[in-house]
């Protein structure tokens, strides 16, 4: 059954709804804030200005693994819905709570409750556990090249640049020219970023409109979402991320930034849906690491501790949205036809 208009543009707002909550999670412009080179205000809306032209840049290829490659059958519009519903529910809750969580968990834990659900009910099966392999190991990944990146970069810069900085004119200079190399990777990083971020928002409509034609619009509405939620809410997360896991400076900052632009860009281009959250606080315990300062536990454990409920946290949700539905279904097919 085709589902009516109705049902398709409360989809629609559902899915600007997540793609705002992705916004409000990303915590890209840290560095820059925590590295004292912008402001929060000025960083928020060079942020937002930099999502929307990365999702449309980039986020085409990443929407396709989300959606349509993540299960084996297309599934129906109402189960659909229940997911963006269980994704929503869950990615509002932590952003207005300041946990920096990753979507990409939230879609995968949503379409593993529904689908395990599913299997158990109908003994088909629903969910391709080879891409889902994939996207585990693609964080797994992410995460060791981002802290490693970060290690590697600021441990050449303590052993051949910092030496030569004594004065504190010197320093000063030095995290001046730092300052400006940071902002160019941060323009990468945050393309990169919404490019990756805005397909878990937008890419569980391609499993209704396989045609990418209309995928344009879709990234184009999930770029405005993001920056919709980035500027009503993010700052909460970039504050955190930025000043309560390690000290940063511009110098610090740039060797962090530069682990989480290689590690998305590259990413993104194969199609790989990531968490730039989890990239970025590795890339920020790499460089605290490297100096030996101390990272700092309460923001790194809020951190840590929303990655590991997201997963099953949504998955249960997921779950009891949809056994909530399907009691109530035959009221549904009675009055709204769906």
């Amino acid at each position: 059954m085709i589902a009516p208009i109705i049902w398709i543009a409360l989809l629609l707002i559902l899915v600007f709804i997540v793609a705002v909550a992705i916004g409000a999670s990303d915590e890209t412009m840290a560095t820059v804030v925590g590295g004292k080179v912008l402001k929060l205000n000025a960083a928020i809306f060079l942020g937002m200005g930099l999502q929307i032209i990365g999702a449309q840049l980039l986020g085409a290829r990443v929407s396709g693994t989300i959606g349509q490659d993540m299960v084996l059958t297309p599934l129906p519009f109402d189960i659909i819905l229940i997911i963006v519903i269980a994704m929503t529910i869950w990615a509002l809750v932590a952003s207005l709570r300041g946990y920096p969580i990753s979507t990409t968990h939230s879609i995968v834990g949503c379409i593993l409750g529904v689908g395990l659900l599913i299997q158990f009910t109908t003994m088909g099966p629903i969910i391709n556990w080879f891409t889902i392999i994939q996207i585990v190991i693609g964080w797994i990944l992410s995460i060791i090249f981002g802290l490693a990146i970060a290690l590697f970069v600021q441990l050449v810069l303590r052993k051949t640049i910092l030496p030569r900085t004594s004065s504190l004119d010197q320093i000063e200079r030095f995290e001046q020219i730092f300052g400006w190399l940071l902002l160019i990777v941060v323009i990468v990083s945050a393309l990169s970023r919404g490019g990756n971020d805005v397909s878990k928002a937008v890419g569980i409509l391609t499993m209704i409109f396989p045609d990418p034609t209309f995928w344009g619009w879709f990234l184009f509405l999930g770029g405005i979402g993001m920056a919709v939620g980035l500027f009503l809410i993010g700052r909460r997360v970039v504050a955190t991320v930025g000043m309560e896991i390690t000290e940063l400076r511009p110098s610090t900052s740039f060797s962090a930034e530069l682990a989480v632009a290689s590690v998305l860009l590259v990413g993104t281009i194969l199609g790989i849906p990531l968490s730039g959250t989890h990239v970025l606080v590795a890339a920020v315990v790499g460089v605290g690491l490297a100096n030996r300062s101390r990272v700092r536990g309460p923001g790194l454990n809020k951190i840590l501790m929303a990655s590991f409920l997201t997963i099953p946290l949504s998955a249960l949700l997921a779950i009891g949205l949809l056994w909530l539905y399907l009691a109530i279904r035959p009221f549904f097919i009675l009055f709204v036809g769906i």
